[in-house]
Formats: C-alpha cells, sequence, structure tokens
C-alpha cells in the first residue's frame, strides 16, 4: 500500500487504533452523507476581501468557499433548528432553512440562532400570509457591516413580479429570543399544515431556471408539497 494516500484519525490516546479516510475504493456512509450535505448547504457570512460583495457560500469538494449570488428564487420547504458541538466551545443552536429552487436542487440555509440574521428570516416568515407561504419567493441577502440580513419577496398580484414582504414597525430593528424563535418556526410549520394539499415540487421545477439572481420573471403560483413537523425540530448536529 505504499503508493495508495490516505490519513487516518487516531481513536485512543496511544494511537494504536486509527480510522482510515480518503481510502480509495472505499466508501463511508456516513461520511458520504455528511459530504454531501455539506456541499449543499449555503452558510451564511459576512462579506470578505475576495467574496466580492456575497455574503454566502458553499463548500466545494476541497473546502473551498464557493461565494454564492445573493438572491435565491424557491420554495421554503423545511425549518429545523439543530445544536452545533465543539471540543472547546460552548455548544451553539443553529437556524437550518431548507428550500428547493426553481431548478430543483435542495439547498440549505444555514446561520446562528442568535444572529440578526436568523432574527431578520425569522420575522419575514412571520410576517407572511398563509397564501404567501405556499407560495415561491424570492430571498435576498444583504450584508450590513459584520451582520447579513435577509428579505423576503412574495409574488405579486400581477403575477410576473415579486414583492418584498412588509415587515410591522414594531419588528424592525429587534432581535428575536430564543422562545419567539421557536414561536415563529411552530407558526410557519402550522401554516403549511394547514395550508391544503398541494402539487409536488418535482411537478413545477424548471431544469433551466436560473433560480440565483434571476430576472423578476414571470413565476409559478402552485405550492410545493410540504413534509414539516408541526413542532420546531430540535435535534444534534
Amino acid at each position: 500500500m505504499t503508493d495508495t494516500q490516505y490519513s487516518t484519525v487516531n481513536v485512543d490516546e496511544k494511537g494504536f487504533d486509527q480510522l482510515a479516510q480518503g481510502l480509495t475504493g472505499f466508501s463511508d456512509q456516513a461520511e458520504d452523507l455528511l459530504r454531501k450535505q455539506m456541499m449543499t448547504t449555503i452558510f451564511i457570512s459576512g462579506t470578505s476581501a475576495t467574496s466580492q460583495g456575497r455574503c454566502s457560500y458553499m463548500l466545494g469538494e476541497d473546502g473551498s468557499r464557493i461565494w454564492l449570488p445573493s438572491s435565491l428564487r424557491c420554495w421554503i420547504t423545511d425549518l429545523a433548528v439543530v445544536t452545533q458541538t465543539y471540543e472547546s466551545y460552548d455548544p451553539v443552536d443553529k437556524l437550518l432553512v431548507s428550500v428547493t429552487a426553481s431548478d430543483g436542487c435542495n439547498y440549505i440555509y444555514r446561520c446562528g440562532l442568535n444572529s440578526w440574521t436568523a432574527s431578520s428570516f425569522l420575522t419575514c416568515l412571520k410576517a407572511m400570509t398563509r397564501e404567501q407561504h405556499a407560495e415561491q419567493v424570492q430571498i435576498t441577502l444583504t450584508p450590513k457591516g459584520r451582520a447579513t440580513f435577509v428579505a423576503i419577496s412574495c409574488v405579486g398580484a400581477d403575477l410576473s413580479t415579486f414583492e418584498r414582504i412588509a415587515i410591522p414597525k414594531a419588528d424592525l430593528g429587534r432581535k428575536l429570543g430564543y422562545d419567539e424563535s421557536l414561536d415563529v418556526i411552530t407558526y410557519v410549520n402550522r401554516q403549511a399544515q394547514e395550508n391544503p394539499e398541494s402539487e409536488t415540487v418535482a411537478d413545477q421545477v424548471d431544469p433551466e431556471a436560473l433560480p440565483f439572481e434571476v430576472q423578476l420573471a414571470q413565476t409559478d403560483r402552485r405550492a410545493p408539497r410540504r413534509r414539516r413537523s408541526l413542532e420546531p425540530r430540535l435535534r444534534r448536529g
């Protein structure tokens, strides 16, 4: 095995037992699933000197950052909260917003639950009507200083443009607390439960669509099938 390149991870203090990683020809289902999830997760962060104003990225196979356009046209399909654990730091709660883009690709927006990003995300969702929750939306990220804010636009009355959700004055410039965030997630999930049955996303997507930074063109008002629990899901990740 002198020509084989792979890495090892110690599983005991003395290093007698090790786990092989990256060994050609071998497959680890858990690692493959994690790698796939990381490659479809959109990490929301601030801008950097090299991001050219963009504030979200996905990870490439080599661990590189792939900075994404700021707007995405999609359906919101799931909300969840996970607890990220660290070896040397306190656990951190993360908000996960799963979406299906207009071309059928699935992504997960990920940000800290106690962040301005999460608060603006949830505040927009809270302000949406039941009908709007069943529609395709456009998510836009805007960096402001060290923070990144989310705006959501829904299909307008003319069925050809997106109109930004109006936020009540009482909610402007206010960060949501933990309990209130969970209440909003419950509210959003309840809207999905109460909306009438609709066609699946697969019946609506257009493989040739350009979901990122698209023109405000006519959109399909039909909604995807939601598969959410009524209460917010808490899991460790």
